[in-house]
């Protein structure tokens, strides 16, 4: 048998180690370990409610739910903040919170429902600060952004189309996006790209009826604020559609959101996640033959990777997020009678949070005693990315294994050379 000469034994190594290289660098997707804990035991609040939650720059979440409803102060509304080791909470009384974000400074803001009248609170980290936004209208939702210096700005319906208000540092400025009346006022998800643009992503549905059925057109709709005023681009019209939920932007300023189609005549559901590439829209089904308790709710990590927290009846509170070739989908935690909405926020290590509520079963009233319920894994799933230009890189046992390679090669070379010349 012919021998190997040093030269190609070390070609060999050095191949097997960047195999090896190779298939150590592809990134494993296991099943996270998921914590489910009780934030607020006495949760009750009207209809589904509206059960935000968001993480500041430390990782910590905090969370806005509806309390139980009190006659002498009305609509009890809660906010909870962990502190570390354990959950800070305090109450508003007589209000809805319809929605709420964090400043740079980790500082809530909520944009909140009183009497039909739609309100602006701060926290100053003594007190709430509170504004008149509009008042007189028939108001029961609103979304809530932040610009770069920390202003807000809110988008909202209530039957004479949809408006939109920012704060000009003395004032609120209202401007009318588009008057049609059938504009749904709880489908509306406003945000800003990094120039503090908004875009405002909202439907109108409209009836049609037949001999034979009624048909339900959806026009989902992007307006976004450009020189000219606004400009309203149509994005989806479907006789299929039944539900849109929550616009986020990627690092682009491109558009992704949430939308289900109905699959009569069983109870079923698929979940859509549409995304703007710059040219076209695309769509992937994140899960089919579900049934859905409520729309899902979409986050962005760092590099754009999509994931969804939803309550599937059958398997109830649900984690599904994009691996770069599929979505993995999971359990997030076993809780009686969750209930959506559900809401979800990633971390900076791409770690999901996740909102909603839960029911103690009632013996002769059905479901009762809302509870506020807060789900998060131990360690990210999100796909290995290549690190920035500006990224240091950091030692790891692919580089050990390829450096061991190249020196023990030369060391077999030199060998080789000097035994030759002797």
């Amino acid at each position: 048998m012919k021998k190997k000469s040093p030269l190609s034994a070390f070609l060999s190594l050095l191949l097997l180690s960047t195999l090896l290289v190779t298939f150590l660098a592809v990134p494993a997707h296991a099943a996270l370990s998921w914590n489910v804990e009780i934030v607020d035991a006495n949760a009750n609040g009207i209809g589904n409610g509206y059960w935000r939650i968001a993480v500041d720059s430390n990782d910590n979440p905090h969370i806005t739910y509806d309390g139980a409803y009190n006659v002498q102060t009305g609509q009890r509304t809660g906010y909870a903040s962990w502190n570390g080791s354990g959950w800070s909470t305090q109450e508003r009384p007589n209000s809805f919170i319809c929605d709420f974000a964090l400043d740079a400074n980790g500082k809530p803001h909520i944009i909140y429902e009183t009497g039909g009248a739609l309100f602006y609170a701060s926290w100053t980290g003594k007190e709430w600060e509170t504004q008149t936004v509009t008042s007189n209208h028939n108001l029961v939702y609103a979304s809530l952004a932040l610009d770069s210096s920390g202003n807000p700005h809110a988008a909202y319906a209530y039957g004479e189309g949809l408006k939109y208000a920012s704060w000009t540092g003395s004032s609120w400025n209202i401007q009318t996006v588009d008057p049609s009346p059938e504009i749904h006022y709880n489908k509306i998800s406003l945000a800003l790209d990094s120039n503090d643009t908004p875009y405002i992503m909202y439907f109108n549905q409209s009836t049609y009826k037949d001999e034979v059925r009624t048909y339900s057109l959806v026009r989902v709709r992007l307006a976004v604020l450009k020189d000219s005023g606004w400009s309203i681009e149509p994005v989806l019209d479907s006789y299929n559609l039944s539900d849109c939920w929550n616009m986020v932007l990627d690092s682009n300023g491109y558009p992704r959101f949430l939308c289900t189609l109905p699959q009569p005549p069983t109870h079923l559901s698929t979940l859509l996640y549409a995304s703007w590439n710059g040219v076209a829209w695309n769509t992937q089904t994140v899960v089919s033959d579900t049934s859905l308790d409520s729309m899902g709710f979409l986050a962005l990590d760092s590099h754009d990777n999509p994931s969804v927290a939803y309550i599937d009846s059958d398997v109830e509170v649900t984690y599904a997020n994009w691996t770069g070739t599929d979505w993995g989908i999971q359990n997030a935690g076993a809780v009686p009678y969750a209930k959506g909405p559900c809401y979800l926020a990633l971390d900076s290590k791409g770690i999901p949070h996740i909102s909603f509520r839960g029911y103690t079963k009632g013996q002769a009233h059905g479901l009762f005693n809302a509870t506020s319920f807060y789900a998060t894994a131990t360690e990210s799933t999100g796909p290995t990315q290549p690190p920035s230009p500006t990224s240091p890189p950091s030692p790891a046992l692919p580089l050990l294994i390829v450096s061991a390679a190249v020196i023990i090669g030369a060391i077999i070379i030199t060998v080789y050379f000097k035994k030759r010349k002797r």
